[in-house]
């Protein structure tokens, strides 16, 4: 999980966003099985002017494990705050909770939710003061030296979006080897897991 910054909540979305998300939620509400579509905005699909944007945020990468590049099949936008939950409903098209994600994320995260789960673009994450990533085996665990609050909120995210993954560990494995063995040298944004070049 790699710190990036949100930029501004593009025009297409500033002034409709609430009105998409009353209309999903009316919609849920009177008929709990409806499936939320993007709305279509000049004959496209909202998720399709998004894409570039949230893409350009993190340089092109995975927003949660920071997977890169992301094939097109995992070009895809997540709902932090999950739209099956009620309670989040009039967020299903509001900017800050839009988040790009692979293929793994996507499919370990569905629809869960923890208060404690880290954001990614939040003004006091940082990889360092949550985690702590182990060179020897490449899994990722909680800093020890971090608050317990921060411990925990640390576990929930790992847990959530399973990030000791067997793939996602071998990938970060190859991605580090790749790094300091065999192009050393090269930009830092070309390569997947950027936390672990640091």
């Amino acid at each position: 999980m790699n710190r990036f910054t949100r930029t501004v909540c593009p025009a297409i979305l500033s002034e409709k966003w609430e009105e998409w998300g009353n209309r999903y939620s009316s919609n849920r509400v009177r008929n709990p099985g409806f499936s939320f579509q993007w709305p279509e905005v000049n004959g496209k699909p909202l998720n399709q002017w998004l894409l570039p944007d949230l893409l350009a945020m993190t340089q092109h990468h995975c927003s949660y494990c920071d997977g890169y590049p992301l094939r097109l099949a995992d070009k895809t936008i997540d709902h932090f705050r999950p739209k099956s939950n009620p309670e989040f409903y009039g967020e299903v098209c509001k900017w800050e909770n839009l988040y790009v994600s692979c293929g793994h994320c996507q499919k370990a995260k569905m629809e869960e939710y923890h208060s404690g789960l880290l954001r990614p673009d939040a003004s006091d994450y940082d990889f360092f003061r949550y985690f702590v990533y182990n060179y020897t085996d490449h899994t990722i665990h909680p800093n020890p030296l971090a608050v317990i609050a921060d411990q925990e909120r640390a576990e929930v995210t790992i847990e959530i979006l399973h990030l000791n993954e067997s793939g996602l560990v071998e990938a970060r494995r190859m991605e580090y080897n790749r790094f300091f063995v065999s192009n050393p040298g090269l930009l830092p944004e070309i390569y997947s897991f950027r936390f672990i070049l640091i």
